[in-house]
């Protein structure tokens, strides 16, 4: 069971204990559920039944609004934007490990570009386009507030200035994942919705509608996540975390294993400015060498995108 920590909103006189929940919860597992977090469910459902209805159409009419990684000026900001059909991408290369099966999973993706109603981005041209386009950006939006929170409360945690974090996102190129996994099909290879791995965030928010998702605990186990509220965020800390507290908060591999029935879920990913420096802190280095070298986001995401789009060489 991994914890459930209430947001609390209006209780700053709770601030230090919901901080303390959340860093013992990254100590432990690195995955935690929050609920009390003030967002509508309308937020929820919205977003859930527009994505189920783009991925009811004909496979033809989705490839229409194929992903692409660069915005219509042809500029990339790592942020992937549209359509990727079943089996079109594989969570193991994200990892570093080539040559494994591809993933059960039909996603839609936006970035921060979605907040911008100018902005021309890989939505049909009618009624169905327009309410997911809205509804994706009115969950991304959600999202970006949570995840503030979060970060504000690891940062109190951590004894940094509360805008530690807030200052070195408030240009990340953060990312949204709407996903569909088909249930198991004995004319499938496998039961790998999505293969094992770890997220390269600085902290990851992820709602569902049914089993599958697991986590790896540190004897190896896999366990079953079961929140089966999907206005509740399954919340876990990334890379970026492990790094800057040198592994003390965990980024723990997780995966999808189809289930007997269908399964949506829609995952957020806060990332960094392109421009920071993940770096140990220096209290986790105090009594043993710090385990990363430093470096910039920028780098560090591209060598990830390079692996999961397969665009180039990591470097």
């Amino acid at each position: 069971m991994i914890p459930v920590i209430d947001l609390e909103p209006g209780r700053p006189d709770l601030e230090r204990k919901i901080a303390e929940e959340i860093s013992e919860a990254c100590r432990n597992t690195g995955f935690f559920v929050v609920r009390g977090h003030g967002i509508a469910s309308e937020v929820f459902d919205d977003a859930y039944a527009a994505s189920l209805r783009f991925f009811a159409l004909p496979p033809e009419t989705k490839d229409a609004f194929a992903m692409r990684t660069s915005n219509a000026r042809g500029e990339s900001d790592y942020s992937p934007y549209g359509y990727s059909a079943l089996l079109s991408e594989n969570a193991f290369a994200y990892t570093g490990k080539p040559g494994m099966p591809s993933d059960y999973v039909e996603k839609f993706s936006v970035g921060r570009l979605i907040l911008h109603d100018d902005e021309e981005l890989p939505f049909p041209a009618d009624e169905l386009g327009a309410r997911l386009r809205a509804a994706l950006k009115r969950y991304f939006a959600a999202c970006e507030t949570v995840a503030g929170q979060i970060a504000e409360l690891l940062a109190l945690a951590l004894d940094l200035p509360r805008d530690f974090f807030a200052t070195r996102t408030d240009t990340s190129n953060d990312s949204l994942r709407s996903h569909l996994y088909p249930g198991v099909d004995p004319q499938f290879l496998n039961d790998q919705g999505m293969g094992q791995h770890t997220d390269g965030t600085l902290i990851t928010l992820l709602t569902q509608d049914g089993p599958g998702l697991q986590l790896q605990d540190r004897s190896g186990r896999w366990l079953d996540i079961d929140v089966r509220e999907r206005d509740s965020f399954i919340v876990n800390i990334g890379d970026l975390m492990a790094r800057w507290s040198n592994d003390e908060y965990v980024s723990t591999p997780h995966r999808v294993r189809l289930a007997d029935r269908r399964r949506q879920s829609i995952v957020f990913f806060k990332l960094a400015n392109d421009d920071t420096v993940i770096e140990c802190f220096p209290k986790f280095a105090a009594d043993r060498p710090a385990k990363y070298a430093p470096i910039r986001y920028e780098d560090f995401s591209l060598q990830k995108m390079n692996l999961l789009f397969g665009r180039e060489e990591a470097r």
